[in-house]
């Protein structure tokens, strides 16, 4: 009997002990901290070909659902969407745009809408279709992949929060807070490293992406998802398909002029 209180008198305490505030709980399940589950991620993507990169030009084709909407007054099928990419050296906001940026979405030879920032100023054309989604298609509402490739620097916060999953693929989870205090969430494949979720808030509502089909490049380490699917509030409003890509390329100033 006096075995049983005892045992049950240092449990008691044990499990008191772990109330304690102050005290750092361990990374959820063990294993890695968020900071190593970064570097893995840009090793797995190319190390510092895909965490440095110059340039990235994507074409390819996507499916517009707005709202998830699928009648014919909703829905478009662009069999021409683009993107043209020159990376910058710094970043400290994930929701501002940074180095240079162009996307064209057409279906034929209509122009759905074109996003044009040329390091400095904004040029964008939006159809008239396009226009009552105004908002959705802003910088702030867009970025947030990129700041990963900085999170390693001076004033980042990294967060490894609870496991979950991402099309039943096991993952780590990890928050980076920027400098100006935004926050972007990852979602780490457990097994390839991969890249395969991120999520932030925006002012139209909650913002996450879902990267699958990855593919390397043939010419640099980089590996790069070529389906994305984007969702506003649970709802898939989006679904790319990159059919090429190209990396390091030069990329004529003129691309980024309306």
């Amino acid at each position: 009997m006096a075995a049983v209180i005892k045992w049950m008198v240092v449990s008691l305490c044990l499990f008191f002990s772990a109330l304690v505030p102050g005290q750092n709980p361990p990374a959820p399940s063990g294993g890695p901290t968020a900071k190593h589950i970064l570097q893995m991620a840009v090793a797995a993507s190319g190390g510092d070909t895909w965490q440095q990169p110059k340039t990235l030009m994507l074409k390819g084709d996507a499916v517009w659902t707005p709202y998830g909407k699928t009648d014919a007054a909703h829905q478009m099928k662009f069999d021409d969407y683009a993107m043209y990419r020159v990376f910058p050296t710094e970043n400290d906001s994930a929701r501002q745009a940074s180095g240079k940026v162009r996307f064209d979405a057409k279906q034929g030879e209509n122009v759905f809408m074109q996003l044009i920032f040329d390091s400095k100023v904004t040029h964008n054309f939006l159809s008239e279709q396009a226009k009552p989604y105004q908002k959705h298609f802003s910088w702030s509402n867009n970025f947030g992949f990129g700041i990963l490739r900085f999170a390693d620097r001076d004033g980042f916060q990294v967060d490894r929060l609870v496991d979950d999953q991402i099309e039943g693929e096991l993952c780590y989870v990890v928050q980076i807070t920027d400098p100006k205090k935004q926050v972007t969430t990852f979602f780490i494949d457990q097994q390839n490293k991969y890249i395969r979720s991120v999520a932030f808030t925006t002012d139209v509502g909650f913002h996450h992406r879902i990267y699958s089909d990855f593919k390397r490049a043939p010419n640099v380490d980089f590996v790069q998802p070529t389906r994305v699917r984007l969702y506003f509030d649970g709802i898939k409003w989006m679904d790319i398909f990159w059919r090429q890509f190209k990396v390091n390329e030069p990329i004529a100033d003129s691309v980024f002029v309306r």
